[in-house]
């Protein structure tokens, strides 16, 4: 009977240590640092720094030899006058063209101006 006792008991204290005791399992991490498929990728997003080309159209270098060339045709097409809402040299080639008047040339000359604009650029690492 001593001996049934003492297994008992014995029994009971391993199986409470076994049960207590349980902590979960980890993968050693060397295990995926060299197997980079296993990771999730990580998605990193930085400010950049995007140029914005304001062209004005009444003002580009041949902006009266475009409206004169679009007033003359449009003249000989007997189409109705429509003032051109580019304004600037350009409307001024198209009314000198669409009249018939001689051919005067550019004027004034608005280059293009260039504006930095701030944005996010994100990209998988």
């Amino acid at each position: 009977m001593k001996k049934i006792i003492t297994v008992s008991l014995v029994a009971l204290a391993t199986t409470t240590g076994f049960v207590l005791n349980n902590q979960p399992a980890q993968a050693h991490r060397r295990y995926y640092h060299y197997r980079p498929y296993y990771t999730r990728p990580l998605n990193y997003c930085y400010p950049i720094t995007e140029w914005l080309v304001d062209e004005d159209p009444a003002y580009h270098p041949q902006a009266y030899a475009d409206g004169y060339r679009q007033g003359k045709n449009s003249a000989k097409k007997a189409q109705a006058y429509k003032p051109r809402t580019a304004g600037g040299e350009f409307s001024r080639g198209f009314d000198d063209g669409y009249y018939g008047r001689e051919f005067a040339g550019q004027k004034q000359i608005v280059p293009n101006i260039v504006k930095p604009y701030s944005t996010t650029q994100c990209g998988w690492f």
